[in-house]
């Protein structure tokens, strides 16, 4: 049960993260509002500089009902009707930077282009009334209606999208960018799938603890899984948030896969290892410990055991390497996290207790955590060694390890 508590919280966040950046490259109707007269009089201009070349010229010096039957090039066509009306004004307003509704806002590009245009889908209205325009054709259409007998003017483009949109580092890089809900419409759903997950973590039955047993205390148990999430969520999800999509990540930056993926394999080893730490308990008998795990209960005699000594125990070296190339290889927020984790972890060391069994098994007990506190009660233990008369070896031991040790058991 307790490792099926950390499988379901961990494969719920991944799950939330996987569904959060699938990116919908749906084709999409991109509105926008056309000032005829205003792109009359800046003709020519491009970046805060004017060229007049002799085709600028000639636009610019047409009669405006001239001018606009050759730049839409053919592609005017007459709209009527409530729906285009509420439209047109909307995008009238976007591109005036006024309030909209929010049925008008959730249409607005995520990355504040400032353009001020609207994105649709294509079967919406009254927008699907341009379906026929579209295929055979890559330019966009110009429509025109009346507004209290004043013509208003919009521009709609069927832009479709792809994988080469998205590039390593930036994302999803093509503008104006799609609505959030438009371009990842699962990213409102991915919160509550993590929540979900984290419900079941909390609400699943915890183990009973033996009368009179010694555990690691509860609070320990969920740091410990804390820290288990540090090392997996941001290393599975570095792929992703570097592509900038789900499908994405495998396709166009699966190398990303072979860096980080393999220190996520390091924190699953800290997934099981809490899974453990949780089932675990301790009872001294007078004839020696009796122990409770997720595999059940195991008992060893005072009688079979050789010897104990204090162990410290760190990290490996290459993994505090490859934390620190993680770390390098970020950006941002996720470089200043990373480093943070590094960090951490080449400063991590805590303390266990072996005890040599007669039959050339070792038995580890986690006794402190990294700041030297006692989690389980070791002076009742070594108590309880020294009176059944098992050798003390002073000499403290130093392992460097993934932290197995801290509640390896000999096969029976």
């Amino acid at each position: 049960m307790e490792l099926w508590r950390r499988v379901i919280l961990l494969g719920s966040i991944f799950a939330a993260i996987l569904v959060a950046l699938f990116a919908s490259l749906s084709p999409v109707v991109i509105v926008q509002h056309v000032d005829f007269a205003d792109r009359q009089k800046n003709e020519g201009s491009y970046m805060g500089f004017r060229l007049m070349t002799e085709r600028a010229k000639r636009l610019a010096g047409l009669p405006l009902h001239d001018y606009i039957a050759e730049t839409t090039k053919g592609r005017l066509f007459v709209v009527e009707g409530p729906e285009w009306q509420s439209l047109a004004e909307n995008a009238l307003a976007a591109a005036r930077k006024q309030p909209l509704g929010a049925e008008w806002q959730r249409r607005l590009p995520s990355d504040k282009h400032p353009s001020g245009v609207l994105f649709f889908k294509p079967d919406e209205l009254p927008v699907s009334q341009l379906a026929s325009l579209y295929p055979g054709s890559r330019e966009p259409a110009y429509l025109r209606l009346e507004a209290n007998g004043t013509p208003l003017y919009l521009k709609a483009e069927h832009r479709v999208y792809s994988n080469e949109d998205f590039h390593l580092g930036g994302g999803f890089s093509s503008a104006p960018t799609p609505p959030t809900e438009f371009l990842f419409p699962g990213r409102k759903w991915g919160p509550w799938v993590a929540l979900t997950g984290l419900a079941l973590y909390v609400l699943l039955p915890w183990p009973k603890r033996p009368p009179g047993a010694q555990a690691y205390q509860r609070w320990r148990v969920v740091l410990t899984d804390f820290l288990a999430l540090l090392l997996t969520v941001p290393f599975f999800a570095f792929p992703f948030f570097i592509t900038g999509g789900t499908v994405q990540a495998f396709t166009e930056g699966w190398p990303l896969f072979f860096f980080f993926w393999p220190i996520l394999m390091i924190g699953l080893v800290l997934v099981w290892l809490a899974a453990w730490v949780s089932a675990f308990a301790l009872q001294v008998t007078p004839e020696g410990l009796r122990i409770w795990t997720d595999r059940g209960e195991r008992n060893f005699l005072f009688g079979d055991m050789d010897f104990f000594q204090p162990v410290l125990q760190r990290p490996p070296k290459w993994l505090i390497a490859l934390s620190w190339l993680a770390a390098l290889a970020g950006k941002g927020s996720s470089r200043i996290g990373a480093t943070g984790r590094a960090m951490i972890l080449g400063s991590s060391e805590w303390g266990s207790l072996a005890i040599r069994l007669k039959n050339g098994g070792e038995l580890f007990l986690g006794i402190t955590d990294q700041l030297g506190t006692d989690m389980i009660g070791a002076d009742t233990i070594v108590k309880a060694l020294k009176k059944a008369g098992v050798r003390e070896v002073e000499e403290v031991r130093e392992i460097r390890s993934l932290g197995l040790e801290m509640v390896r058991l000999p096969e029976p």
